[in-house]
């Protein structure tokens, strides 16, 4: 047999039968222990008012502490913002009022490149009225140089021609060679102010050549010296080469930062132009002023005596 049969067969199997009177017999055989009278106690006369009024009371602290605590929370939340607020606009004021200082700085700074431009301007003109002026004399002087010859012609005095002659000679190229030094001066002043106004569009800095600043100078003829007698002034810029140029271009990529150096000089009358648009007679170089050579550049240094011991006033 297998173990299904089996199990079959067990619940096949008659139910036996209770004895009478079983559950009787048991019933009777319980017996439980007799139950002890206790007194009922009034709970609510035994326990403290404050004790059964605890809970309540503590929850009700810490509810209060908590709403307290976030109110302050809100009220520092409200100050923080409020400070913020303020701080952002201050904030926009004060970018405002840095480009409005950058501006004022700019402003400021094209207007006193401005003035330094009317000054020079006005110094050219000063030396325009010079040269006129020299030109004039130098007019006089041939002038009265032909009535001498005509007067002498008259009085028949030869012998005193030649001296007349050589005195109006000397005067006459004293008052050219006056002329073309001032002519250099003003050729000087130009070549500076056209440097600073090619800086001004170029970051500050002069141009490495001649050409470079071709558009500020008026033309080419400001480059050769009236007393350089071997080179010849270019008709125009197309033209223009290294036999047309008179001067030494002393500050090539250089700049205004450094207004001692010399950005030019004419090698005939020993004229310069510093980086700061001055220009310094070569009558003064060794009286006045000398130079000197510092970091590859050559410096203008002025002399604090006379070549006689005494300081200049």
């Amino acid at each position: 047999m297998n173990d299904e049969q089996i199990e079959t067969l067990l619940r096949k199997a008659p139910r036996p039968v209770a004895p009478a009177g079983l559950l009787e017999t048991l019933q009777s055989n319980i017996a439980l222990p007799p139950r002890a009278e206790t007194a009922r106690v009034n709970r609510t006369e035994t326990t403290p008012l404050l004790r059964r009024w605890f809970p309540a009371i503590s929850f009700a602290v810490i509810f209060l502490s908590c709403i307290v605590a976030i109110a302050v929370q809100t009220n520092q939340i409200a100050e923080l913002n409020r400070g913020n607020e303020t701080l952002r606009g201050a904030t926009q004021n004060l970018e405002q009022l840095r480009r409005d200082n950058a501006e004022y700085q700019k402003l400021q700074a094209e207007h006193q490149e401005l003035e330094r431009l009317r000054k020079d301007f006005a110094e050219l003109q000063q030396l325009r009225a010079e040269v006129a002026q020299l030109r004039e004399q130098i007019q006089e002087t041939e002038k009265l140089r032909a009535q001498n010859q005509q007067l002498l012609a008259a009085n028949n005095q030869p012998a005193q021609s030649t001296g007349n002659d050589d005195s109006f000679a000397r005067f006459e190229a004293d008052a050219r060679a006056e002329a073309e030094s001032v002519y250099c001066i003003n050729n000087l002043k130009q070549i500076g102010l056209a440097a600073r106004i090619w800086a001004t569009d170029n970051g500050g800095v002069y141009p490495p050549n001649w050409l470079s600043m071709s558009n500020e100078l008026s033309t080419p003829k400001v480059l050769v010296c009236r007393g350089d007698k071997g080179r010849t002034a270019a008709r125009s810029w197309n033209e223009f080469g290294p036999g047309n140029v008179s001067y030494e271009f002393l500050n090539p990529n250089g700049s205004d930062k450094t207004p001692m150096v010399l950005l030019a000089r004419c090698p005939i009358h020993g004229h310069v132009g510093l980086s700061d648009g001055s220009v310094q007679s070569g009558s003064g170089l060794g009286r006045t002023f000398t130079i000197i050579v510092k970091d590859g550049k050559q410096v203008y240094t002025p002399l604090n005596k006379r070549p006689d011991g005494s300081p200049y006033e």
